[in-house]
């Protein structure tokens, strides 16, 4: 199985935002900087996305609201557990 390709995003905070999330620094869990908290954040955002029965997914609703529902459909290897974006014409 090959590993995922990591795909690398330039972000800026505010300064005060990067103290605050210092706070959720763990090292033994691998959380060793800013960067690594923000890549677990999003590794439970996109769990909300795909999965409908996850915590993530009622977090992410209440975070961003809940109209990025309409754009997602169900998966069509798993329509009874996952669901994905809504493919656009042309498979994007």
């Amino acid at each position: 199985m090959n590993p995922p390709r990591l795909v690398p995003i330039t972000v800026q905070i505010p300064e005060e935002w990067v103290q605050n999330l210092k706070a959720l620094l763990d090292p033994d869990h691998g959380l060793d900087d800013v960067a690594a908290v923000l890549a677990e954040l999003a590794d439970h955002a996109q769990q909300g996305v795909y999965r409908p029965g996850a915590w993530e997914r009622e977090w992410l609703c209440r975070a961003l609201g809940w109209d990025w529902l309409e754009g997602m459909e169900p998966d069509p290897e798993h329509p009874d557990i996952f669901e994905r974006p809504r493919r656009r014409r042309g498979g994007r």
